[in-house]
């Protein structure tokens, strides 16, 4: 018997030990609530910091498409006349406008919708727009001479890059307009 206390004692202290060590990797582990909490405040801290980053985006002022450097207004105005009744189709805006007049639309058409998706934390494919897509651009665009300086509305003699300056100046002043595509 006095040898069996001994031998029962140090088995209940291996037992006892193998215990505390098994708690403590228990405890070093992350519980499942841990693990989601964490998980939900790293998606958090990412849906802050791209809001913070499309913040910065829509106060952006965008600049002018190069191509419309020394084109005036007056394609703009004639394609704004041209549109239909409410429910019906924009007619082709190509025949209204020069290559270099089309070309600069659809450079300003695409950086405008780049800059939205990329707001928007999107991929723009960049297709060639449809006659009604192109159509909201150009009205948009028309109504950018109400509060640009310089240029009124039907003002077919002012430079159209500074139309465009005016247009993408109020869609930075807004809090929904720079998020929005054509």
């Amino acid at each position: 018997m006095k040898t069996l206390i001994p031998f029962i004692l140090v088995i209940c202290g291996l037992g006892l030990a193998a215990f505390v060590w098994y708690g403590n990797k228990r405890a070093d582990r992350a519980s499942d609530e841990q693990r989601v909490l964490d998980a939900v405040l790293a998606q958090q801290e990412e849906a802050r910091a791209a809001q913070e980053r499309a913040n910065v985006l829509m106060a952006q002022v965008l600049p002018a498409a190069a191509a419309c450097d020394g084109l005036t207004t007056g394609v703009v105005f004639s394609l704004c006349e041209q549109e239909p009744d409410p429910g019906e189709d924009w007619p082709d805006w190509t025949d209204a406008a020069s290559p270099a007049e089309q070309a600069c639309l659809l450079e300003a058409f695409h950086q405008t919708n780049r800059h939205a998706y990329e707001i928007r934390s999107e991929s723009y494919d960049g297709a060639a727009p449809d006659a009604n897509r192109m159509g909201r651009f150009v009205s948009d665009l028309c109504t950018a001479a109400l509060w640009t300086d310089g240029i009124d509305y039907g003002d077919t003699d002012k430079p159209l890059s500074d139309l465009i300056a005016g247009f993408y100046a109020d869609r930075a002043t807004s809090l929904v307009k720079p998020a929005q595509s054509f």
